[in-house]
């Protein structure tokens, strides 16, 4: 901030010289005139003034017997005065000014913070509908009808605020995705069936005709729990029956066949060290593209880079870009070592196991065999678990 305050009011480069040159700086020190970066050169001593201080050392000169010669100046006064004949220039910078004071009333970048269910893009679009764009004028935009409009457009968001930062719309949200609709419960009558061969390790049933119990062997398609319910009287005769959507947990021990085969030899990337790039620019969303010579790039890898204009923090400015990088590259072919093509068998098995972890299921043993074989990398083996297995099927004979 000194900084700019010195460059605002302008500063001199002095050198200083003569009889009794300390006498003068002794005097700049009691009158509390600010002196910087001083040095001595060859008995001369060099050093920074504000502008105005030097005007007040000047009639220190005779007193001290000394000799001031200004060596540079800087600030901006000196640069207006040097630039004052070109009319252009300074109504060039009057124009820029302006034209930031404009851009200035308008809202040019919309945030969002907190959303993960509800995309940006998804809210823009709302907020498009609604006519909250960038470029509209910050005086029309009223934050608490934008914050209800949400709030009724998209119940799950429990909690909304919209606050204007220089030249962004910054809109916080809360989302309570436990509020989303909850699809109907299917209650038509069905059996629970094996949906494959097992052991039956435990059975909770809840609605429904049991048929097996922990222990019992049963095969695919075998009906375990029973949509049919046999009504009875106090004399134990069978009245009737009554059909009832079959509803049970049902845990058994499964074995599980896993495969998986691939070729040791595999497509990759050969990139050639060439590279080119392509500049995007957004000009009130009017869209400008510099490409570069990609000529002779049959094939290539593209990374890119956004960005926006900001002065500032919060002063965005309504010109974006967007820069790709193309690195050029040949197909080949090459061969997985084996203790590559294990791992990567390995992870594969992995990933494998894990998705049978998150459909619920609990894995006792893994037993797994990876080998080279010719040219390919071979899995094979049973993997045990323990899982449910009861899955609906319509009433059978019904």
């Amino acid at each position: 901030m000194e900084r700019l305050f010195r460059y605002l009011g302008g500063y001199l480069l002095v050198e200083l010289s003569g009889y009794s040159p300390e006498r003068l700086l002794n005097l700049c020190s009691y009158h509390q005139i600010d002196l910087w970066e001083l040095v001595c050169v060859e008995g001369k001593y060099r050093f920074y003034v504000r502008a105005g201080d030097f005007k007040q050392m000047v009639g220190f000169v005779r007193k001290s017997k000394s000799r001031l010669v200004v060596l540079q100046k800087h600030g901006l006064p000196f640069f207006l005065r040097r630039h004052r004949r070109r009319k252009l220039f300074a109504a060039g910078i009057g124009l820029c000014l302006f034209l930031l004071y404009l851009l200035s009333l308008r809202i040019w970048d919309i945030d969002f913070d907190g959303n993960s269910y509800f995309t940006d893009e998804l809210l823009l679009d709302t907020l498009s509908e609604q006519g909250y764009i960038a470029g509209m004028e910050k005086s029309v935009i009223v934050c608490d009808d934008l914050e209800m409009m949400l709030r009724e457009t998209y119940p799950e968001i429990t909690w909304v605020s919209a606050q204007i930062r220089g030249t962004r719309l910054l809109i916080q949200i809360r989302e309570n995705t436990g509020l989303l609709a909850v699809e109907p419960v299917d209650e038509t009558p069905c059996d629970l069936v094996a949906a494959c061969d097992g052991v039956i390790r435990e059975i909770v049933t809840r609605s429904g005709t049991p048929l097996v119990a922990a222990g019992d062997t049963v095969e695919q398609g075998q009906v375990l729990v029973s949509g049919v319910v046999e009504l009875y009287n106090d004399s134990k005769e069978k009245t009737g029956e009554h059909l009832v959507k079959a509803d049970a947990t049902i845990l058994a021990a499964v074995q599980t066949q896993y495969e998986d085969r691939f070729s040791l030899e595999h497509p990759v990337k050969l990139h050639t060290g060439r590279k080119r790039y392509r500049l995007h620019v957004w000009i009130f969303e009017q869209k400008l593209s510099l490409d570069g010579n990609i000529w002779g790039f049959e094939v290539y890898d593209t990374t890119s880079e956004q960005g926006q204009l900001i002065v500032g923090e919060d002063f965005s400015l309504p010109v974006r870009w967007q820069v790709d990088a193309l690195e050029e590259y040949v197909a080949g072919t090459a061969l997985y070592a084996e203790a590559e093509a294990k791992a990567l068998a390995e992870e594969k098995l992995g990933r494998f196991l894990e998705g049978l972890e998150k459909e619920g299921a609990r894995i006792v043993e893994s037993e797994v065999q990876i080998q080279i074989v010719g040219g390919d990398c071979v899995a094979s083996g049973l993997v045990s678990l323990v899982r449910e297995i009861g899955e609906e099927a319509p009433i059978a004979g019904r």
